[in-house]
């Protein structure tokens, strides 16, 4: 039941927090000896747990359904892991020592990094949008969510309720069924693995993404810390990153659109398509509401963080660890998974580059900058500008955009095949095999399968993976394009690259290959989605901006005019986010009426969980998301972006409304046991009562709702 029980809450807590706890504790004792910081060994033992929810009671799914038996036999096998790598990690691990014991070691880490006291604020104010955006119950018994969840949220309750429910492994989807679920469900089953013990939709919804959201934030800052060795540099980069906002507030300066701002639906700095405002508000609109891009991220920044210490130290245990971690992100979130794949292109070819140099030369390390990677953003800036010109000439570059990226991608690794073999030749190959070789081998073993069960199947449906080129530019001078959209940050960034060291060049460097791949084609049917591989891409732009700026306020200058340009560049890189912020802080709407969840009540109890219910098609369909019962057609919105043809479905239901005696044979061919009629049904479709009563009797009937069982 959604509504949960207090017992079912507490038992799904527990559970939850059994993988977190030993995955620190687990965590604690690896990482001991690799000289990590105790509380970045408890931020990857926190991604750990959550990795092992996720993916080992689905090893035991496939064999015994998504049940209880299958999540006891995971924890069991989670313990034994954790039990096996600490024992191997060595008592002497254990300890290490602990600096945060006492008060002082608190009030030391609080005073090395103030980013801490900006990332409990952001954290509030996620946790109190997640609490009132998360089907609130309103006092006439309607659930209500707030603006950037009143979409996605929908489709992820449904997947949350119906994988728990139905139990079938590999699921499918409720809302076309006979279709095996290729949606990177894994964001969402973590939730189904509480809510199978009893505890509230609410509660299974939020408890995990309140864990990831630390995760996406304490990982983030990790790698821009790690990267530059400074807090000052990883606390500017974060405003930058999770208080992004471009120009758009120039158009919110009178007092009618600043009221707008907080009453109309998206109608906000960072999303006015009229105007060509394409760059999301990370917190507001991919944090809160998509749970892949949240739970991919929360995978991802803390990988990235700790990759980047494993290359730079070349640790095999390291490298190990990341692939296992990078090896379980595809079914989490695909573009996480591919955006790493891109980093590690780039980190693997400027490693290979220097071991080779080092063989010849006997040198650590040469600080002269490479002049291909810096010309490489000017290039860049000129060649997809001259681009956009000739892809106004019938979408030239649109289409061969596979082969423009291909080609590119080619020569860089022709490149790093002559580095790779020279290192061959001089004997130094067991260093490579047995980090990156191993690190690759292992990403192989485990992504694979995920790749050929559910990946690859979707991605070749008509729509996926083609030639794009511009991303959602429609109609901007292209670096002008980026500069109103990034704002501040691009207009740093490029100061910021050009006065950046070698070896912060060669890190930031994925950042223009992901840019280059995601501007020339597209890998799923919303070409707009692709700012989930900008967005990896974005995190070395603010690591360079951010570095730009600490460089520059700590040149000695007037200490007046430094605090008056520090407010200036704060006021224009976070006002048009912060008003995005404000207005999701107040954002209000209902989601379900209260009839519609009492008939879901009924429905939960009266039918079986892998019933078919005829309903209508719409995004927020109470009995798909509040039962996980499976309806004949969902919403064409998610089915027509995860690449299902869902046009005959959809046609054909208003035809089972119109004339169910006529169509009967429909019912008979979709395993239909219920018909729904409510407003929506009556509102949409031509709806014959009669008809209805012909092949079914009324089971239910309250206000507006009917519900009927066929004969």
């Amino acid at each position: 039941m959604f509504d949960g029980s207090l017992a079912g809450n507490v038992v799904g807590i527990e559970f939850y927090m059994l993988f977190q706890i030993s995955g620190c504790w687990m965590m604690n004792r690896v990482l001991a000896k690799e000289h990590f910081s105790i509380v970045f060994r408890l931020l990857m033992g926190s991604v750990a747990g959550t990795l092992a929810l996720q993916w080992c009671p689905v090893l035991f799914s496939f064999f015994f359904g998504f049940t209880i038996v299958s999540h006891m036999m995971g924890l069991c096998l989670w313990i034994l892991i954790c039990a096996a790598a600490g024992h191997l990690a060595g008592a002497s691990a254990a300890a290490g020592q602990n600096p945060y014991r006492s008060w002082s070691g608190w009030r030391r880490l609080l005073r090395e990094n103030p980013c801490i006291i900006l990332m409990a604020v952001t954290f509030c104010y996620f946790a109190y949008c997640l609490m009132t955006h998360t089907i609130l119950a309103a006092d006439n018994g309607s659930f209500h969510t707030g603006q950037s969840t009143y979409g996605d949220m929908n489709m992820h309750l449904g997947f949350i309720t119906s994988i728990a429910n139905q139990k079938r492994f590999p699921p499918e989807y409720s809302i076309y069924p006979g279709v095996r679920l290729a949606y990177p469900f894994l964001c969402d089953s973590i939730s189904s693995s509480l809510y199978i013990w009893g505890a509230s939709l609410r509660v299974a919804y939020n408890i995990p993404m309140l864990f990831a959201i630390c995760q996406v934030m304490g990982g983030f800052y990790c790698l821009i810390k790690y990267w530059f060795g400074r807090s000052s540099t990883a606390l500017i980069a974060w405003i930058l990153f999770f208080l992004d906002g471009g120009l758009g507030f120039i158009y919110f300066t009178d007092a009618d659109s600043l009221a707008r701002n907080f009453t109309d639906f998206y109608y906000t700095p960072t999303s006015l398509g009229d105007m060509n405002f394409r760059w999301a508000q990370i917190i507001a609109n991919m944090l809160i509401p998509q749970r892949a891009t949240l739970f991919g991220w929360a995978v991802l920044f803390p990988l990235l963080a700790f990759f980047l210490s494993a290359v730079r130290r070349h640790s095999r245990l390291c490298f190990w660890i990341a692939g296992i971690f990078a090896g379980a992100l595809p079914m989490i979130h695909t573009h996480s998974f591919l955006g790493f794949g891109l980093v590690c292109t780039m980190w693997l070819f400027f490693d290979s580059q220097e071991i080779c140099r080092q063989i010849q030369s006997r040198r650590i390390y040469s600080e002269r900058k490479p002049f291909v990677l810096l010309a490489s953003l000017p290039a860049g800036l000129l060649f997809f500008s001259i681009l956009q010109a000739v892809n106004q000439q019938g979408d030239t570059v649109s289409k061969n955009g596979i082969w423009i990226m291909g080609v590119g991608i080619v020569l860089l690794l022709a490149v790093m095949a002559v580095y790779l073999v020279q290192i061959m030749q001089k004997g130094q190959w067991k260093t490579v095999l047995e980090t990156w070789g191993i690190f690759l081998g292992i990403i192989i073993l485990l992504a694979l399968p995920q790749l050929i069960i559910w990946t690859f199947g979707q991605a070749a449906a008509n729509g996926f993976v083609r030639g794009h080129f511009n991303w959602s530019n429609t109609g901007s001078q292209y670096i002008w394009f980026y500069v109103k959209n990034i704002g501040l940050t691009f207009v740093l960034f490029l100061p910021g690259f050009f006065s950046a060291s070698k070896q912060d060049l060669q890190i930031a460097s994925p950042l223009l290959f992901i840019w280059f791949v995601a501007e020339l084609v597209a890998f799923q049917p919303n070409v707009y989605d692709n700012n989930k591989l900008l967005f990896v891409g974005f995190i070395f732009m603010c690591g360079l901006a951010a570095n730009f700026v600490t460089v520059l306020f700590e040149k000695k200058w007037n200490c007046i005019l430094k605090v008056i340009a520090a407010g200036v560049l704060l006021f224009i890189g976070t006002i048009s986010a912060l008003l995005t912020l404000g207005r999701e802080w107040v954002s209000d709407y209902e989601l379900y009426s209260a009839s519609s969840v009492e008939a879901c009540r009924f429905i939960e109890e009266e039918t079986g969980a892998d019933s078919v219910v005829l309903t209508a098609s719409n995004h927020n369909n109470p009995v798909a998301c509040l039962t996980g019962r499976n309806i004949v057609c969902g919403a064409g919105t998610f089915l027509h972006y995860h690449g299902i043809d869902y046009s005959e479905r959809e046609a054909e239901l208003g035809l089972m409304y119109a004339d169910p005696v006529a169509y009967y044979d429909r019912y008979q061919k979709y395993q239909v046991e219920y018909i729904y009629v409510s407003g929506t049904e009556l509102g949409t479709y031509s709806v014959n009562i009669e008809g209805i009563e012909q092949i079914a009797e009324c089971v239910y009937s309250r206000d507006e709702i009917r519900i009927y069982r066929l004969k």
